[in-house]
């Protein structure tokens, strides 16, 4: 008899269910179109600049070696053409070694600003989340977002006023 007293109770308690807020955010949209991405990708540039001009030089370097070589290259003796040789590749060695280093302080630099840039991105998230009483916001692996879910334009909207 109280287990059937018991399911009654249950069953005449209303049960509402809250509504849960959900956020959608485009994330890719998010950062490539911040100020803050765009200001890293500028010093990033400015910063490996002379090295690229460098490595440009040296690119000249090789060509005009090669050019001479090829216009002299009749005139010269057999130990004069495999010393140029050896000097061209040298120089194209160089230049090689040279583009990968700076292929990877390049991809660490840009490694480090895009992770300050996410670790901003997802401050603000979480403000807008707490002050909104969002329940959930995605940013990654949605098939589907209606309109009235996405809160990128509120995202970007905060980090530009960051930016100021």
């Amino acid at each position: 008899m109280r287990f059937f007293a018991f399911i009654l109770v249950l069953l005449s308690v209303p049960l509402q269910a809250q509504s849960l807020k959900i956020g959608y955010i485009n994330i890719d949209h998010l950062v490539s179109s911040s100020p803050q991405f765009i200001q890293a990708n500028q010093v990033v540039i400015k910063v490996f600049q002379p090295q690229e001009k460098q490595l440009l030089a040296l690119s000249k370097q090789i060509q005009l070696s090669a050019d001479t070589f090829n216009k002299n290259s009749k005139t010269l003796t057999q130990v004069e053409r495999k010393t140029e040789i050896k000097k061209i590749a040298n120089l194209e060695r160089q230049l090689k070694q040279q583009a990968q280093a700076l292929k990877k302080q390049l991809k660490l630099k840009n490694e480090q600003e895009l992770s300050k840039i996410q670790d901003l991105i997802n401050r603000v998230i979480k403000q807008v989340a707490e002050d909104q009483n969002f329940d959930l916001i995605l940013y990654q692996e949605v098939a589907y977002a209606s309109k009235k879910i996405n809160i990128t334009p509120i995202i970007s909207q905060k980090l530009r006023l960051l930016f100021e």
